[in-house]
């Protein structure tokens, strides 16, 4: 049986280091251009937190937040304008009850599922266009986003919502119409440069809507090559944003997902900590053995996810000089995790798979990932403060 992948870093090669030149080469002609054309917005957008008394940001990460509106408004506007309110309510009520998880899940998929049928799955590109909201209501994408488990990036688009709600509705007409004129130029380009890369999302989405039909996670894997671009830019502007603090941190972590491991968890001989499992090298061949190796070699300390990502916020607090993270996941959640890492206080960059595979989300029995480990040497691998002296 063929695996089904979605994306691929590696493309037609053996491995993914043109990925990784190609995506800087998009960030560096396109995010300037960009920031460019948002100035007015961006300016104001910051000037506005400042006055709340709200941590700065940087125009680079204004300009990715806006490309995220965009793109959530471009693909999935229409469908959060069918959203019912009482739908995230109802969710949000189960899942505070630690018990109902699995319920809340089930009610996430089924719900979700409704509301993709109320709106014809399968759109052409034209009928997406024409489908596109023209109105200032992120109310409702902030609730379609919180229901389906994206609670930080609801979190953002309020954020911009409450900035851009008290202008003239001219005023906010605009930058709507500036916001989603982004997201198409976005569009364009991140497919002439990365398109490659995203070959099989096409036909991986054909399959998944009818096997992940009802399920909690349709929503994640039936997600656009546009959505797949925009976490592999993110991720790039992301890191390049927080390099400058996660140098100065003086401890080192890597966080690998467990799907990069060669055996299955029962087989696992790595043992728990409060950063996440320890690698104890059971074999030889195993991609979280082979980059454990490496930490030794060059200073950082390696990691399989930990249960709870506050542990991490923790233990940075209570390390001298901090941690510095560096966050191993798919191009859909990658950057996102920055965002939630930013949350916590720790600076964190980003590598990607170079696809994905695990058994809860995209492949039944499971694909073994992995990583660029020149892109994880060079990314985790910073002089220590004192050698920099």
């Amino acid at each position: 049986m063929v695996n089904l992948i979605p994306y691929s870093l590696t493309g037609d090669s053996s491995t993914s280091d043109r990925y990784y030149h190609d995506v800087k080469a998009l960030v560096d002609e396109w995010l300037p251009a960009a920031t460019g054309a948002m100035a007015d917005i961006i300016a104001g957008f910051r000037q506005y937190r400042k006055d709340l008394g709200h941590r700065d940001r940087t125009d680079a990460e204004c300009t990715f937040e806006l490309l995220v509106l965009g793109v959530m408004l471009r693909e999935h506007g229409s469908e959060a304008e069918r959203w019912p309110g009482w739908a995230t309510r109802s969710i949000e009520f189960v899942e505070h009850m630690a018990s109902l998880e699995p319920v809340s899940k089930q009610l996430r998929g089924y719900l979700g599922h409704l509301a993709r049928l109320a709106q014809s799955t399968v759109k052409t590109e034209s009928a997406r266009q024409a489908d596109a909201p023209r109105s200032m209501d992120l109310d409702r994408l902030s609730e379609w986003m919180r229901a389906h488990g994206q609670a930080k990036r609801a979190d953002r688009v309020n954020e911009w919502r409450d900035y851009l709600t008290p202008v003239a509705s001219a005023t906010s007409q605009r930058a709507l119409v500036m916001i989603m004129a982004l997201a198409d130029d976005f569009a364009r380009a991140s497919y002439n440069a990365l398109g490659r890369y995203t070959e099989g999302v096409a036909r991986f989405r054909a399959i998944a809507q009818r096997k992940y039909a009802n399920r909690y996670d349709e929503e994640m894997v039936t997600r656009t090559p546009l959505e797949y671009h925009l976490g592999m830019v993110g991720t790039e502007i992301l890191n390049r944003v927080n390099r400058e603090k996660f140098q100065s941190t003086r401890r080192r972590v890597v966080i690998l997902p467990p799907c990069m491991r060669a055996r299955p968890d029962d087989e696992c001989k790595a043992t728990p900590t409060d950063l996440g499992a320890k690698c104890q090298s059971c074999t030889v061949g195993c991609h979280v053995n082979q980059i454990t190796k490496l930490g030794e070699k060059r200073g950082f300390e390696v990691y399989m996810i930990p249960d709870e990502m506050h542990r991490v916020g923790a233990a940075s607090a209570q390390t001298e000089g901090g941690i510095g993270l560096v966050g191993v996941s798919c191009a859909l959640t990658n950057w996102s995790g920055g965002w939630d890492t930013d949350e916590l206080g720790v600076p964190a960059q980003g590598v990607l798979l170079d696809y994905a595979g695990c058994k809860y989300h995209w492949d039944d029995e499971g694909i073994e990932t992995s990583v660029n480990l020149h892109q994880i040497e060079a990314i985790a691998t910073v002089p220590q403060l004192e050698d920099a002296a």
